[in-house]
This record gives C-alpha cells, sequence and structure tokens, in this order.
C-alpha cells in the first residue's frame, strides 16, 4: 500500500516539475509539502512527502541534523518526525484526532542538499468508529510557513464503502477539507 501512495505521489511530484517554472519555484527555494489523505472506516492517514529546494535545504536539515554529524539518527528522525506532527491538524467532523507517526524514511543529508531528495513520513489516526452518513475532515498544515509550497490531495479509499464527495483546499493548499460518505455494510 505505502509503495502504491509513494509511486502515485512521485508521479503526481514529476507531474508538477514538467509546468512551468515560473508557476512552481519549489524546486530550488521552497519546501515542498505533498501530503495525501487516505480515508478508511477505521483508520485515516497522511502520508506526506518532503522535498526541501537547494535554497532552503541546510534550514531544512539544521531542524533534523541536531548534532550536525552530516547522518540522520532514529532520535533525529523521530524528533522530527514529532515536530512535524505538532504543526499538522486533523479534525474529522470537527473533533480532533490524534497522530502518530507510523513510518518514516530520510534519504542521505546529500541527496536532500540537491533538490531531489523526499523525506517520506506516514502518520495515522484511529477515530471513534463512525456511523453510517455524510462526514468531514479538515487538514491544516502549518510546517515552515514562511519557506513551504503545500499539496494536498485525498487517495482513492480501498474501502467500498467510503466515497469521497467533494475536496476543498485553501489558495496555497495549506488548509483542505474532504468531505466523504460512510455506507452501512451489507450482510452477506
Amino acid at each position: 500500500m505505502v509503495e502504491a501512495v509513494i509511486t502515485t505521489l512521485w508521479r503526481l511530484t514529476l507531474l508538477l516539475l514538467a509546468l512551468p517554472s515560473a508557476v512552481f519555484a519549489h524546486q530550488l527555494d521552497e519546501y515542498l509539502q505533498a501530503t495525501l489523505l487516505s480515508v478508511e472506516p477505521s483508520e485515516i492517514r497522511l502520508q506526506i512527502n518532503l522535498t526541501p529546494g537547494v535554497a532552503v535545504a541546510e534550514q531544512v536539515l539544521g531542524l533534523i541534523d541536531h548534532d550536525h554529524d552530516g547522518v540522520i539518527s532514529t532520535n533525529e528522525a523521530a524528533a522530527y518526525g514529532e515536530l512535524l506532527k505538532r504543526d499538522l491538524v486533523v479534525r474529522l467532523d470537527q473533533r480532533k484526532l490524534d497522530l502518530k507517526l507510523t513510518a518514516s524514511n530520510f534519504p542521505a543529508l546529500a541527496e536532500l542538499r540537491t533538490g531531489w531528495g523526499i523525506i517520506q513520513m506516514e502518520f495515522s489516526a484511529t477515530p471513534s468508529p463512525l456511523a453510517p452518513g455524510s462526514h468531514r475532515i479538515s487538514f491544516k498544515n502549518r510546517h515552515l510557513p514562511h519557506i513551504s509550497a503545500y499539496l494536498c490531495n485525498a487517495a482513492q479509499p480501498k474501502s467500498r464503502l467510503v466515497k469521497i464527495t467533494r475536496q476543498q483546499r485553501n489558495k496555497n493548499q495549506s488548509d483542505s477539507e474532504i468531505d466523504f460518505t460512510l455506507e452501512q455494510p451489507t450482510n452477506s
């Protein structure tokens, strides 16, 4: 599942990179934060690809490599995951969800400095059981807003019980709302 989502995010990133550079200057001077939000009956998952541009890489890496030894340790990766998590707000039907860091992948610092390295973080939340009907998820990303460009999209649900009905984002996609319906399971 994670590999399929990563492939989808890569395709989206490549598509965006194919657009004129005047539209997307993040390759050099922005921190691209692309979030894919997955909705399932018993779990909400955020898969975030973070790509620091060359001009902002040292600023971002300074937040990650605390001991400046040129290696991202397990503790440094976990600490950065917690830093990012503090800047994310996910609400389901106006109730804040508690996120848990479930996976992370950090390429070598040298790769991140090129503008091509992608940090991958995955968070999940387990909401209370949902009643059938309409629901709304709101997502806010406040991580490093002065240097960041944001993308957010809903993934196609795996469950046939979940139907995405609407997505709405603010201009820079740091705030998103996803409306969905949950159908009643049928007894076979």
